[in-house]
């Protein structure tokens, strides 16, 4: 280092150095614990940014959550419909079958009434 650069590096040094000498003993010592607390004041800065990205992300967490709630209970809701119109489909088929039943006895016994009434003409 050159007599040029020490005496540049000095004059940028100097004000520095004038301004400590000014504080004194108790401002340079006031400088030197608010150290600690700056570093304090920077953690507490980055970690509110994390919170704030946090709370952020967990919005739409949430906003994903009711979206896929919301999917969940329509579709939900149109099983509940299609098993509700199945039982409905189911019930008028046993409607039906008893109907037919009944079909098939009364047709059944006018054939066996008919059939007698023939065998009863043919008879005498």
């Amino acid at each position: 280092m050159g007599a040029t650069e020490l005496s540049a590096a000095i004059s940028a040094v100097e004000p520095l150095i004038k301004s400590l000498i000014a504080l004194g003993l108790p401002g340079i010592i006031l400088i030197l614990a608010a150290i600690p607390t700056l570093a304090i004041v920077a953690v507490f800065a980055m970690n509110s940014r994390q919170t704030r990205r946090m709370e952020r992300m967990l919005e739409a967490y949430r906003a994903d959550t009711q979206k896929i709630l919301a999917d969940m209970g329509q579709k939900h809701e149109e099983v509940a419909d299609f098993y509700r119109k199945n039982v409905s489909l189911v019930k008028n088929y046993e409607r039906m079958a008893d109907v037919l039943q009944t079909v098939v006895v009364n047709n059944t016994r006018a054939m066996e009434h008919l059939s007698t009434i023939i065998e009863t003409r043919n008879g005498k």
